[in-house]
């Protein structure tokens, strides 16, 4: 009676922890998040991936000076932030966004981004283009600079447009491995905060 009963035990424990799906397996993770060196904060201070072990992290691309793109990826994971918080796990997560833009996003330009846009649970970090490039290339992000005219009446000004490829979201655990990504401007709000909060209790 007591083996059987052992193996109940067992065999729901199981099952629950099966139940939940969350589909990275398909995309070959999990997987080590790569280290990001040489980066800084918006405070300036030296920030790595590994400085969040414990907490699940959620890392995503971008740059202030977007106008479209990244608002809206941005907005999402802030909806996602406040719905955490509201369940009482401030912390136990962290909202990385790494910029594709280290000539203008400087630590105080980031810092003014985060208390303007009340983004208490994020960290912004930025460096030298050189260590950027790095870690671009290690998460498969493509960053391209192109200069375009605008007429402005009778006078044309060049502006210098930046885009990233492609626009992806990445969920890493609490021992720093990658185990989900979201690509795309849209992202499932529900279906992430069902994520960071299996990963939080597993």
């Amino acid at each position: 009676m007591k083996k059987l009963l052992s193996f109940l035990i067992v065999l729901v424990f199981s099952t629950v922890s099966m139940a939940y799906n969350l589909q990275g397996s398909a995309k070959g993770y999990p997987k080590p998040a790569i280290e990001v060196e040489n980066l800084v904060n918006e405070e300036g201070k030296p920030t790595k991936l590994s400085d969040f072990k414990g907490k699940v992290v959620i890392l995503y691309f971008g740059f202030t000076n977007c106008q479209h793109v990244c608002p809206t990826v941005s907005a999402s994971l802030k909806r996602i932030s406040d719905a955490l918080v509201e369940k009482g796990l401030k912390d136990k997560f962290q909202i990385v966004f790494i910029t594709v833009d280290p000539k203008r996003d400087t630590p105080e330009v980031l810092k003014e981004y985060k208390k303007s846009h009340e983004f208490d649970t994020f960290t912004f970090l930025t460096g030298k283009e050189e260590d950027l490039k790095k870690v671009w290339k290690a998460y498969g992000i493509e960053v391209k600079e192109k200069e375009m005219e605008m007429k402005h009446g009778d006078h044309v000004m060049k502006h210098k447009m930046i885009s990233h490829t492609p626009v992806i979201t990445f969920i890493i655990d609490k021992n720093g491995k990658i185990v989900e990504d979201y690509k795309g401007i849209y992202l499932p709000e529900d279906k992430i905060i069902q994520d960071i909060e299996y990963l939080i209790k597993k």
